[in-house]
């Protein structure tokens, strides 16, 4: 009775601070009274016209005023139908209303929030990767810009545009020039000679010549993905160094207090996803999904990757849980396998994966991974098993699930039309394996009654004790009786002519027969070979 209280406390809570009482048809409602009675997830707040376009990597829960409230971070891509006019920002909500937002200068990959400084109370910095560079805000407001290091030039590449910047403009050389660099794939270009070589009219490239000229040439990254790194403590709010991945293929280790380089590791692919865990100072594995189909594991004071797990399609979610590592991938399969390649299991899922997030709610021990599909539907597995799955009308594209304002297990899913949708989950909820939906049967796990020895069985051992060496020679000697039988009989095979490879007297041909299969059907080969 207290537990169902205070479930419907804190739906009662959720409703005052969304203003129900001011709902507009705006909100739709959500599954049938029927359904949230079975449910061991509570329906908070349902709005699908909130406008949010942004995927997992880019949502955080963090606690930004160290009010013990948490907040809702989004880096939020904007309406991208509307491209070239960028409309991508950083939003901030306090319980479901927007409290800031802040303008970005290209459109975000990873949000991450980390400490930077050990000044008390703590408040958390928010890291934000956007094309080439990180940047960090303070107290919602831009305080660092990171930019990721210059790429080598080739040198051909320098002296065109160095001609041209000294007059010597020729539009037919530079792009034979340029286009035999291009394809000899020693070293790629920059974005400026890929866009001259598109151009198919000369007074357009001569116009763009001239326009670029004078400007330095530079080929910069862009960040592909990010995360957090303990740097000398284990500690929630230690100090955080920004592990973050390129697109040519690096992984960059930055302090996030003096924004230096302290690591730098090359992958043999573009890293897609990253994990972390450990300490930089101690000792640290990180764990790159790259576009190859390949999971690479660096450790501390590796360039290189040390393990590689091949993976039958590209991955588009990665979760760890301890030495465990959980990948969903693009041909509707989620995988469990540990650090050392070793596959634990596989599972067919009924439709394509859009989005997954690690579930870890700690006061009742409970750790799953939550898949959400493409046909409306959210899978929670806990380990093997599929513990629960919850219905939702439109396809998730990004979750997230932990503490929000005082609730410590929310999930908070953004749909396909930018829909916000948060759900509570119960405090009268288990996940036993009673619930499990598919996997081995309880009878598996059920010993064997294996029965208690016998009398006879107690003299047949002592016997064999006691006689082993007379055993042993009688069993030898009737295997040299049945190597000499086989032998005889071989023999008197081969002088009857009864063995398959035969010859004849008159002719030289050789006769091989060999008969495949037994009982009334079977099949005869016959070769014949003139010798």
């Amino acid at each position: 009775m207290t537990s169902n209280k205070r479930d419907k406390s804190a739906s009662r809570q959720y409703q005052e601070i969304s203003g129900n009482e001011n709902e507009s048809d705006q909100t739709r409602p959500t599954t049938a009274a029927a359904n949230d009675a079975k449910s061991k997830w509570l329906a908070a707040h349902n709005d699908f016209v909130a406008g949010i376009n942004t995927v997992g990597t880019c949502m955080e829960l963090v606690d930004l005023f160290a009010e013990g409230s948490v907040n809702l971070v989004v880096a939020d891509f904007g309406n991208i139908l509307l491209m070239p006019k960028l409309q991508a920002k950083l939003k901030v909500f306090k319980s479901f209303s927007l409290l800031k937002e802040n303008n970005l200068s290209d459109l975000p990959c990873a949000l991450v929030a980390c400490y930077t400084d050990n000044l008390q109370p703590r408040i958390p910095a928010l890291a934000v990767a956007s094309g080439s560079a990180v940047f960090l805000f303070k107290s919602l407001r831009p305080y660092y810009k990171f930019v990721l290091p210059q790429i080598e030039i080739a040198q051909v590449e320098k002296d065109v545009w160095h001609k041209a910047r000294e007059g010597n403009v020729d539009i037919r050389a530079m792009h034979d020039v340029l286009n035999e660099l291009h394809r000899a794939g020693t070293v790629p270009l920059t974005p400026r000679s890929l866009t001259f070589l598109q151009m198919s009219k000369s007074n357009e490239a001569y116009q763009f010549v001239e326009h670029y000229k004078n400007v330095e040439l530079k080929r910069q990254s862009c960040v592909t993905c990010m995360k957090k790194l303990n740097k000398n403590s284990a500690d929630e709010d230690g100090l955080n160094c920004l592990v973050i991945g390129t697109e040519d293929q690096h992984i960059y280790i930055v302090e996030a207090e003096a924004f230096t380089i302290l690591a730098t590791m090359t992958c043999p692919a573009t890293p897609s996803f990253l994990e972390v865990s450990g300490v930089y100072d101690v000792e640290f594995r990180i764990l790159a999904a790259c576009r190859n189909g390949y999971i690479y594991l660096f450790r501390r004071g590796n360039q290189t990757p040390r393990n590689a797990i091949y993976l039958n399609s590209i991955a588009v979610g990665l979760e760890r849980f301890g030495k465990n590592i959980i990948v969903g991938c693009m041909d509707s399969s989620l995988h469990c396998y540990t650090t050392k390649g070793k596959r634990y299991w596989k599972h067919i899922l009924p439709a394509p994966i859009t989005a997954m997030c690690q579930i870890d709610y700690r006061p009742k021990g409970f750790q799953a991974v939550a898949v959400a599909l493409a046909n409306n539907e959210i899978h929670l597995y806990k380990d093997k098993f599929l513990v629960d799955v919850i219905q939702v009308e439109e396809n998730i594209y990004a979750m997230k699930f932990g503490k929000l304002g005082r609730e410590d297990a929310t999930l908070i899913m953004i749909t396909k039309n930018g829909g916000l949708v948060i759900k509570i989950l119960k405090r009268t909820a288990t996940f036993e394996e009673n619930d499990t939906l598919h996997g081995p049967p309880k009878e598996q796990q059920v010993k064997i009654d294996v029965p208690k020895r016998t009398k006879l069985y107690v003299d047949q051992t002592l016997r064999e004790k006691e006689q082993a060496e007379t055993m042993y020679r009688i069993f030898q000697q009737d295997l040299i009786r049945l190597k000499l039988l086989t032998g005889k009989e071989f023999l008197k095979s081969v002088q009857a002519g009864l063995n398959p490879v035969a010859k004849t007297k008159t002719e030289a041909i050789r006769i091989n027969a060999e008969v495949h299969g037994l009982g009334p059907r079977f099949k005869l080969t016959v070769k014949l070979q003139n010798t």
